[in-house]
């Protein structure tokens, strides 16, 4: 692997780990195995790093947003399956999502890209709330549903940042994670049908695993 590459894996799995204003470069060329003045070779400085990560996070971005409901008999397995390319993301790029007091402003590229990620975030959301109105596995008002949609996005999106905020971040950050899905769930699950509430209560031990395994 190229160094360059090495040093945005290691700068993505410690700001992740230990949140974007507790890594220090020296720490950070430390972990990859070289001098600081190599890290400066490639970087900068931390922004860059956030720059060239934000990169890569787009393009995660929107292969989730690719995933769509496709049968309608399986709506709800397909739903889980979106909840946990979901978590993955969140989990692989936790310090965007929680850590932009920090870092600051987003990437020029990110923010450019924002638009669109939030508008397709939602009808992605919406699209899979309307399924299951239309198979009666949710009583919800068809009007409503983008309004729905945008509280998902929202509690998702801002989840790890809120839980920071407050001071009650668990020392798992998979554990934090797994418990803002559940907080979506409350959104609606008063109006599933028991079956499917119960189907995604389930798939939250899928989800956890496969975020402690990221």
């Amino acid at each position: 692997m190229k160094t360059k590459d090495r040093i945005l894996n290691e700068a993505r799995r410690l700001f992740n780990e230990q949140g974007f204003g507790n890594v220090t470069t020296a720490a950070l060329a430390q972990a990859v195995g070289i001098a600081e003045g190599n890290l400066w070779y490639h970087f900068n400085n931390k922004r860059a790093l956030v720059e060239a990560i934000t990169l890569d996070f787009i393009k995660s971005a929107n292969g989730r947003l690719e995933l769509r409901p496709v049968d309608d008999d399986k709506v709800i397995d397909e739903y889980a399956a979106f909840l946990e390319a979901f978590a993955r993301e969140i989990t692989e790029y936790s310090f965007l999502y929680r850590d932009q007091a920090d870092y600051g402003e987003h990437s020029a590229a990110l923010l450019e890209e924002l638009p669109k990620l939030y508008g397709e975030s939602q009808r992605q959301f919406r699209e899979f709330f309307s399924v299951m109105v239309r198979t009666g596995l949710l009583d919800w008002p068809e009007k409503q549903l983008g309004d729905l949609a945008v509280n998902a996005s929202i509690i998702l999106r801002y989840g790890l940042e809120y839980f920071r905020e407050i001071g009650e971040e668990h020392p798992s950050t998979a554990e934090t994670i797994r418990q803002i899905f559940a907080q979506h769930l409350t959104l609606f699950e008063h109006r599933l049908v028991p079956t499917a509430a119960r189907r995604l209560r389930r798939a939250f031990s899928d989800i956890a695993a496969a975020v402690e395994g990221a």
